[in-house]
C-alpha cells in the first residue's frame, strides 16, 4: 500500500518541477525579446527584437498563422569608421598605461623642503634685522 501512495506522490513531485522549469524558461523567452507594434494599414504587425544578439524580424499574420521573418540588418560606413575610433582609443590608452609618470624622489622633495626652509628663516631673519633698525 505505501508504494501505491509514494509513486503518484513522486510522480506528482516531478511533473511539479518540470512545470517549474518550464515557467521559467518561457519567464527567459518572454525577458529576451521585444515586441515592438507597427502601425500599418494592412493588418497588425510587430518587429520582434533579440535583446541577447540584437536580431530583428518582422511578424505578421498570415492565415491565422504569426510568422517572423529576419529583416537583415545591413553595416554601413558610421560602424567601420567607429570601430577604428574604438581601436585607436584602445592603442591610445594601452600607450598612456605603459607610460609611468615620472614622480619626485622622496629625496628630492626633501632637499627641496630643506632649501625652501632655508630660504624662509633667512627672508625673515631680514625682516627681523630691517624692524631692529627701523626701531631705533
Amino acid at each position: 500500500m505505501k508504494s501505491f501512495i509514494k509513486r503518484p506522490v513522486g510522480r506528482l513531485v516531478a511533473a511539479t518541477v518540470v512545470t517549474i522549469f518550464a515557467l521559467s524558461a518561457a519567464a527567459a523567452q518572454a525577458e529576451r525579446f521585444q515586441m515592438i507594434e507597427l502601425n500599418e494599414n494592412g493588418g497588425k504587425a510587430y518587429l520582434r527584437v533579440d535583446l541577447e544578439n540584437g536580431a530583428i524580424a518582422r511578424c505578421e499574420q498570415d492565415n491565422s498563422v504569426w510568422q517572423c521573418t529576419a529583416i537583415e540588418v545591413q553595416s554601413s560606413g558610421a560602424d567601420a569608421s567607429l570601430a577604428g575610433r574604438v581601436a585607436d582609443l584602445e592603442d591610445r590608452v594601452a600607450q598612456l598605461e605603459a607610460e609611468k609618470l615620472d614622480r619626485p624622489d622622496l629625496t628630492e622633495l626633501e632637499d627641496a623642503l630643506d632649501t625652501s626652509e632655508k630660504f624662509m628663516r633667512r627672508f625673515f631673519g631680514m625682516v627681523q634685522d630691517m624692524k631692529k633698525d627701523m626701531a631705533q
